[in-house]
């Protein structure tokens, strides 16, 4: 029931996102949260750590997406959808590999099934929700291989977590969307790729 509970909030999340909607970080937080509990009992370590820090992340992006105030503080002007400049996307990939790269050598030692997929996709998540709750198109990027990843590794759990693994199997169309609404916005917005 946790398991349906949680694609389903992951689901209107990434619907109302893909629309630009500021609602999807409540689905956000749900997922997050639900998630973090079935990821514990299913020992992706990773994914835990990932989950409870994806919480603090969930509240910056309903800081900058509800908040033109807050969002003035942190950009200097609203938060809107744009793509990432070349110093962005250099921080972005940096932030990657680290997190990568660290998660990795921690989950090496634990009992969790997949370490080196575990490490990347917490990599990967961890980069596209910092650059989602910061409206970037580059985010749907990341997602794309991220999902395309996460419904592997649930299809390869010996318990598999079906619904999740379906619910990612979703996310990959709708990141493939969601990038492309957020292009033609970026576009009309002129924050273009540099």
């Amino acid at each position: 029931m946790l398991e349906i509970f949680s694609a389903f909030c992951g689901l209107m999340q990434s619907i109302l996102i893909m629309f630009n909607k500021k609602e999807n970080w409540i689905f956000y937080m749900l997922n997050i949260i639900t998630l973090t509990i079935f990821s514990f009992f299913a020992k992706l370590y990773g994914d835990v750590v990932e989950n409870l820090i994806y919480v603090i992340f969930g509240l910056l992006g309903l800081l900058t997406w509800y908040s033109t105030f807050i969002s003035k503080k942190i950009f200097g002007s609203e938060n809107k959808i744009r793509y990432t400049n070349l110093k962005e996307r250099c921080f972005y990939f940096f932030l990657f590999l680290t997190i990568s790269i660290g998660m990795f050598l921690w989950l090496n030692h634990t009992d969790d099934p997949s370490p080196l997929l575990d490490a990347v996709t917490t990599g990967m998540g961890f980069t596209a929700t910092l650059m989602m709750a910061f409206k970037r198109v580059d985010a749907w990027f990341y997602w794309l291989i991220d999902d395309i990843l996460m419904a592997y590794i649930y299809y390869m759990l010996p318990e598999r977590g079906f619904w999740l693994m379906s619910l990612n199997i979703i996310w990959i169309f709708l990141a493939i969307g969601t990038w492309y609404t957020w292009h033609k916005e970026a576009k009309k917005n002129g924050f273009v790729n540099e």
